[in-house]
């Protein structure tokens, strides 16, 4: 991703955003690994529970409030013989919001 992309993200969720910051830590996180083509990070569970230090039902509690609030899109990418993995984006919105602040 872009620095400046980045930066924009970082800048607008740390502060724009009234949220616990466990939460942010999450969304924080997600931008990280958003791709500044696509706009999309498909960050799975276990990778944001590696980054952020979150036990498992803490991160899926929060991630499940962001989906509710619409700040994160979750996905889950068909797959064979094998359990489905649950990917995390930022929604278009927060990233529209986010880029649209110089």
């Amino acid at each position: 991703m872009s620095s400046r992309i980045r930066v924009q993200l970082w800048d607008h969720i740390t502060r724009e955003l009234n949220l616990s910051s466990q939460t942010k830590l999450l969304l924080l996180v997600i931008a990280n690994y958003t791709d500044a083509r696509s706009l999309k990070a498909h960050a799975p569970l276990s990778l944001l529970i590696l980054r952020t230090g979150l036990r498992e039902p803490e991160a899926t509690h929060l991630l499940d409030i962001l989906a509710a609030s619409e700040y994160v899109r979750r996905s889950q990418p068909p797959v064979t013989n094998s359990l489905p993995i649950p990917l995390y984006d930022l929604r278009e919105r927060l990233v529209r919001d986010a880029l649209r602040n110089p």
